[in-house]
């Protein structure tokens, strides 16, 4: 294996993702995996996506591990997503805007996203998912940049992640997730002097991935 960790961003990055980085880098050391890290920043994504498929192709990675700056996850997530044996597998992870839903989905149509709301105890096949935490083989990548000439650009009615797992799928990979990966998605709220009780209730909830 030779892997490329995958981190677009715009410029800042969490505090707990860099911990959990951190963790993962030194495991990777330990387990004397041979990788890099690529965090490229950018006002726009998908062109930072785009730059980190196309040094993966070029510089002959087998696997890119795409995580996004406001991920929490645990050191062992490598490891973990490559047991399921897929060339293309996300962990499970939720939004982090109120509503909180899937960031997996069951069916993507133009007008509806259909996500999943409880998941199967085993690796199941999925429609498409968030890039928030994926381990793709970079012959996939390399599939879909030179069979439809962008791996992340847009389309009309998807962002850039998605975008790429219609892409794959047309060109009839399958996409996975292993639900024994587990990520946190970092977020914010902002309180107010009359949301005390609630904020009291909210972080008695609260559970450290």
């Amino acid at each position: 294996m030779k892997l490329l960790i995958g981190i677009p961003t715009m410029d800042f990055v969490h505090v707990e993702f860099m911990k959990c980085l951190c963790a993962l880098i030194q495991r990777l050391r330990d387990e004397k995996v041979n990788f890099d890290l690529d965090i490229n920043s950018g006002t726009l994504v998908y062109l930072a996506r785009e730059r980190i498929a196309h040094r993966a192709i070029n510089e002959e990675y087998t696997h890119v591990l795409w995580l996004d700056s406001d991920m929490v996850f645990q050191p062992s997530l490598l490891d973990d997503l490559m047991f399921s044996g897929k060339g293309f597998v996300t962990g499970i992870y939720h939004a982090r805007r109120k509503g909180y839903a899937s960031c997996i989905f069951k069916s993507i149509e133009i007008n509806h996203i259909e996500r999943f709301e409880t998941y199967p105890a085993e690796t199941f096949e999925i429609a498409g998912c968030g890039f928030g935490c994926v381990l793709v083989e970079t012959e996939i990548l390399k599939s879909v940049c030179l069979n439809k000439g962008t791996c992340f650009t847009p389309l009309k009615h998807l962002g850039e992640d998605i975008a790429f797992c219609q892409r794959a799928q047309e060109l009839g990979y399958k996409l996975y997730c292993e639900p024994s990966v587990v990520c946190g998605h970092i977020g914010h709220i902002t309180i107010y002097p009359e949301d005390h009780e609630l904020w009291k209730t909210t972080i008695s909830n609260i559970s450290e991935v």
